[in-house]
């Protein structure tokens, strides 16, 4: 695809002539790479349903490739590999794990695939399912993919109500909780069984947080526009509401 191989000569160029991705190593560009992934975060979470949104997600989605392209001119320049064996290296994977596509294995959901997914990845391991989850994920993304690598042994509920039901529980064993540390020990849990239904309603918690969060912001910064010594803040904070929704 020549706009691709453009884009890895672009890169190549830079490597050469540009003194600051001169600079740069594995290292230094980690910074960025984890901004570019959480900007693209925040972009995803921006989608509406204006068109429009999408520029901001194609932006964000480019800075990312770029750092993917960057650590793989730094690989080739020591001799560890280039962009073309990253490439070959996932569509191997791509082909492996997808049987039910390049192979005759049937599967017809998306729970059936993914088990599939755990049990080929782990078929030269005799290590836990569970030993690839990077301890340094952020803690919400950490225990969405820990909960999705548990329904490979069944540690699932049947369904969102039955999922519901189990937070609705937690949220009542944090009520009853009297001890300070039992009260932080509930709210992980509660936490835990929150990420947990929205993996029933197929949302991504952080998208989920992010867009309440920008809202929370709206909301407050109505306020601040607006608020006087004898504001009703609860008046304020409706009416924010309000002009949300237009």
């Amino acid at each position: 695809m020549n706009e691709f191989d453009e884009l890895v000569g672009i890169v190549k160029k830079l490597r050469e002539e540009c003194p600051w991705d001169m600079e740069q190593t594995h290292e230094s560009l980690s910074r960025h790479l984890i901004e570019e992934a959480y900007e693209l975060l925040d972009a995803l979470a921006s989608i509406q349903d204006e068109d429009s949104n999408y520029a901001l997600v194609k932006d964000e989605l480019g800075d990312l490739l770029l750092q993917i392209l960057l650590h793989s001119k730094i690989a080739e320049e020591h001799n560890h590999f280039a962009i073309v064996d990253v490439i070959d290296s996932l569509k191997s994977k791509l082909i492996e794990r997808h049987p039910h596509v390049f192979g005759d294995v049937e599967l017809n959901t998306a729970e059936e695939v993914e088990k599939q997914w755990e049990t080929i990845k782990q078929k030269d391991s005799s290590l836990s399912i569970f030993e690839d989850i990077n301890s340094k994920l952020p803690s919400i993304t950490r225990a969405f993919k820990t909960q999705r690598k548990a329904k490979k042994l069944n540690l699932s509920y049947a369904n969102y109500d039955e999922a519901l039901e189990d937070l609705l529980s937690e949220v009542k064993e944090l009520e009853e909780a009297e001890q300070l540390e039992d009260r932080k020990r509930e709210i992980g849990d509660v936490i835990f069984s929150i990420i947990n239904v929205c993996r029933y309603l197929e949302a991504d918690p952080e998208i989920q947080l992010n867009k309440s969060t920008q809202r929370f912001i709206e909301r407050a910064q109505y306020v601040e526009k607006h608020i006087k010594e004898d504001s009703n803040l609860e008046k304020l904070w409706q009416e924010a509401k309000k002009t949300e929704e237009k």
